[in-house]
């Protein structure tokens, strides 16, 4: 468990980018101006078919942190609070929920598994995100 304590403070400073990234697109409080998206983020509405993942033992443990003999360690990483991507391929979309919340207790019960996601794909300096309206 320290292994992941220690490892998830690099990987908060990756996905917390994300998440402060994602509010760019909201109006901001009074007398300020909204942000507009950079010229090279992009949004688009995706439906994504991958595996849930627990990003530090993905990151940490490459195929050892993957599949269903990971499931248990998976699934409490995501529940404690570290950062939870589904993997499409080759490609890791970091995960929140469209309403801006955590996405890992949504996603916590599935580390492991095969799902199909619909939401805002989002793409800035070579990371992706998917913010989710709805799981299969």
């Amino acid at each position: 468990m320290r292994r992941i304590a220690g490892c998830a403070v690099g990987v908060a400073l990756v996905v917390g980018g994300g998440s402060a990234w994602a509010h760019e697109e909201h109006e901001h409080g009074a007398g300020s101006a909204p942000q507009e998206m950079p010229a090279e983020a992009s949004v688009q509405e995706q439906t994504l078919t991958g595996e849930v993942v627990d990003v530090f033992c993905y990151l940490s443990h490459g195929e050892e942190g993957l599949g269903a003999k990971h499931a248990g360690c998976a699934k409490q990483c995501i529940k404690g609070g570290l950062p939870v991507a589904i993997k499409v391929g080759d490609q890791l979309y970091l995960a929140s929920m469209a309403d801006h919340t955590a996405a890992n207790e949504r996603l916590g019960d599935l580390a492991a598994k095969q799902v199909t996601v619909r939401g805002k794909v989002m793409e800035r300096d070579g990371q992706h995100l998917i913010a989710i309206s709805s799981i299969e």
